[in-house]
């Protein structure tokens, strides 16, 4: 039920109450007519009236009991109206915890959770955007980073490459340099041991 359907509907029920209870529903000749008649049959002596007694009795019995229904109607009406009252804020109460509902409902509408914290969709967009990009910017220099470790990464492999291979020239140089100069002092014990021979 909308806000508007539930103000109309308490106004109204307010209305009805109040024009039920105010309505007095009345038997026989008011006061003022039996007044008037008392006065009407009343016998004039001099100036004076005179009045019966059952008369002043019957008007001052109708008088009482007017009064006595007065006071009751009165009694009710203000019964009815502290009922009415009492309906009303409790009507007032359970309008008041449905607003907060609604407010509750709409923020759940409006927001999202992460992490256990509650964002508006916009926030929770700007962030989860901002991360992204974050992440693409960081992915993005990574990658930049790793191209770059692998263009030296090559260019060591080579270098390591290059000293290998002259380090495997120098080695075959050095064995054969060191069977030369092998043969060469074994020639030249040769010659030695022949000339010592021959002395």
């Amino acid at each position: 039920m909308s806000k508007a359907m539930f103000r109309i509907a308490v106004v109204g029920l307010c209305v009805y109450n109040i024009s039920a209870t105010a309505e007095i529903i009345q038997t026989g000749p008011t006061l003022e007519n039996q007044y008037k008649a008392v006065i009407e049959k009343a016998n004039n002596y001099q100036d004076y009236k005179v009045i019966k007694e059952a008369s002043l009795r019957g008007l001052w019995k109708n008088a009482f009991d007017s009064l006595v229904h007065e006071r009751r109607n009165n009694a009710t009406a203000k019964s009815t109206i502290a009922q009415q009252q009492q309906k009303l804020e409790e009507l007032k109460g359970v309008l008041h915890k449905q607003e907060e509902t609604l407010q509750q409902s709409q923020s759940k509408v409006d927001s999202i959770s992460l992490l256990g914290i509650d964002l508006s969709k916009g926030s929770y967009n700007t962030f989860m955007w901002s991360l992204i990009l974050g992440l693409s910017a960081v992915s993005a220099f990574c990658i930049f980073r790793v191209k770059g470790f692998k263009k030296e990464a090559l260019y060591r492999i080579n270098l390591f490459e290059d000293v290998t291979e002259e380090y495997k020239n120098f080695k075959t140089k050095a064995i054969e340099k060191e069977k030369r100069l092998a043969r060469e002092l074994q020639t030249e014990r040769n010659k030695m041991e022949e000339l010592q021979g021959v002395a």
